[in-house]
């Protein structure tokens, strides 16, 4: 046996760490490329009570210029408070 030669635990312990190397990188480029965009375009749902609340209040405003009691109703009623 020469020096030169590896026993078959040090390939199998070099081959593990390349893997897990290659692993590692494969999963960083997935997370910058498709995981991270996607977390950034995340929007409001269009049901959600501050959307509702203000289209309440525009339609007050255009329907019933001076009534307040819309407004009060949009309040109670629409935006929960």
């Amino acid at each position: 046996m020469t020096a030169l030669q590896k026993t078959p635990l040090a390939r199998l312990v070099l081959f593990m760490t390349c893997l897990a190397l290659a692993g590692s990188i494969l999963a960083g480029a997935h997370y910058y490329t498709i995981d991270l965009p996607q977390q950034k375009t995340v929007v409001a749902p269009a049901n959600s009570p501050s959307d509702n609340c203000q289209d309440c209040y525009d339609w007050c405003a255009r329907e019933h210029p001076n009534s307040g009691g819309c407004k009060y109703n949009c309040l109670i009623y629409i935006c929960g408070r």
